[in-house]
């Protein structure tokens, strides 16, 4: 017979995982918080347990202590790229806030909790040229690596030098960029686990007025395409690769009228259609259910199974 989140066993174990979180982390650890405001689309609900951590090392040992639990984890980074259950994640969520980024001559080593965006700030700050492409890209240099974040033909794997990573096994090692097997938005880490800890990018030195002309350009040709005034999770669905080349899964979906189409409070952007929006008070199974109306519609028409870019934590 299943128990009831509220019955005397669960509440029970709840209470001794907390004592033994709270000795293994010290401060810091809270119960029952909220994730909707964690997350660039607004929608989320409770997350059992939540510990922010504020270097490798307590990331490392976070986890560890999850799975000597056997405690459900994940890490979460910007939150630029997940939408969140509205019954939130029975379980811990680590939230990543390593966010320290060194410049040594022509590269920069950064904690994988660190924004792209800041990274691609110290390159600017230091005449650092090879980043420019990331202007914008919401979210933080491990979810960049582990999902190749890209933009305008490049990703984040073209600068990569080498990175600490923690392995789906527990191990710490330091491997070079052939590891990571990039492709489009996909990484090794996706389909065998592990996180990036920190990474070394290798840029070019450059002048810098022509560095932020660059960076201006590239900012304004995604704010002409993108509403980031909008509750999203930028583009929902990965591009699809053909015949003729890799076709923009906006493309596929304007053409099937997904623009303005709705479920709940949640819709299409008029201005790009491969972005979900947030009205304000959509839930994560309207958002969901959107999706996967739009898939149908491109299935139907197209004969192509779309691919989510956002991963649903359910």
């Amino acid at each position: 017979m299943s128990k009831s989140p509220t019955s005397p066993e669960t509440s029970q174990h709840r209470r001794e995982t907390y004592s033994r979180l709270s000795e293994a982390l010290g401060e810091g650890l809270r119960q029952d918080l909220i994730l909707a405001p964690f997350t660039t689309f607004g929608i989320g609900g409770k997350a059992d347990f939540f510990y922010p951590a504020e270097s490798p090392e307590k990331l490392v040992r976070t986890i560890r202590s999850a799975e000597e639990l056997r405690l459900p984890f994940f890490v979460l980074g910007g939150g630029s790229n997940v939408l969140v259950s509205d019954s939130g994640f029975r379980g811990l969520v680590i939230k990543n806030q390593c966010t320290e980024i060194l410049t040594n001559g022509e590269t920069i080593t950064c904690q994988s909790g660190a924004t792209l965006q800041d990274v691609v700030n110290a390159a600017t700050e230091s005449s650092l040229s090879g980043l420019e492409f990331a202007a914008g890209i919401p979210g933080t240099l491990g979810g960049a690596i582990r999902g190749n974040a890209g933009a305008f033909g490049k990703g984040i794997g073209d600068t990569l030098i080498t990175a600490v990573i923690l392995t789906k096994q527990g191990d710490i090692r330091q491997v070079n960029k052939d590891y990571f097997e990039f492709g489009y938005r996909e990484s090794r880490l996706k389909r065998t686990g592990g996180m990036v800890l920190s990474a070394t990018v290798r840029l070019s030195k450059h002048h810098r007025q022509e560095i932020k002309q660059k960076l201006e350009a590239n900012l304004r040709r995604r704010n002409e395409r993108i509403p980031w005034q909008s509750k999203s999770a930028g583009c929902f669905f990965k591009n699809v690769d053909g015949s003729q080349g890799r076709v923009p899964a906006g493309l596929l979906l304007e053409q099937v009228g997904a623009k303005g189409m709705r479920q709940g409070d949640a819709r299409v952007s008029e201005q790009h259609a491969n972005i979900l929006i947030n009205g304000g008070k959509a839930k994560a199974s309207d958002v969901w259910k959107l999706a996967q109306r739009l898939k149908e519609k491109v299935k139907q028409k197209f004969d192509t199974e779309l691919q989510e870019e956002v991963v649903y934590i359910n």
